[in-house]
């Protein structure tokens, strides 16, 4: 669960960091998708949390935690390659 905070921290913050690099208007829009990725693996960390581990929602945890996680990993794979397309044609 911790690697999952800290990845959604680093995604969440990349924005920042590009920003800083003074290359945030050609990747504006992949920066969103990034930015996205980071809203998507703090929601898998939410599911993680041990208010899904009791009660009758005990089976959802780990399944919206799968799916958020993977969302996640989707978007920030799109963000990603996105971006360094629109660097490289730059």
């Amino acid at each position: 669960m911790a690697d999952i905070l800290w990845l959604a921290i680093v995604s969440m913050l990349a924005p920042v960091f590009v920003g800083y690099g003074k290359l945030k208007v050609s990747i504006e829009k992949p920066l969103s998708f990034v930015m996205g990725a980071g809203l998507f693996f703090l929601l898998a960390v939410g599911f993680e949390t041990a208010l899904w581990a009791t009660g009758q929602f005990a089976a959802y945890g780990p399944a919206g935690s799968m799916l958020f996680q993977f969302l996640g990993w989707l978007m920030l794979l799109i963000g990603t390659l996105w971006g360094v397309y629109n660097v490289l044609k730059k």
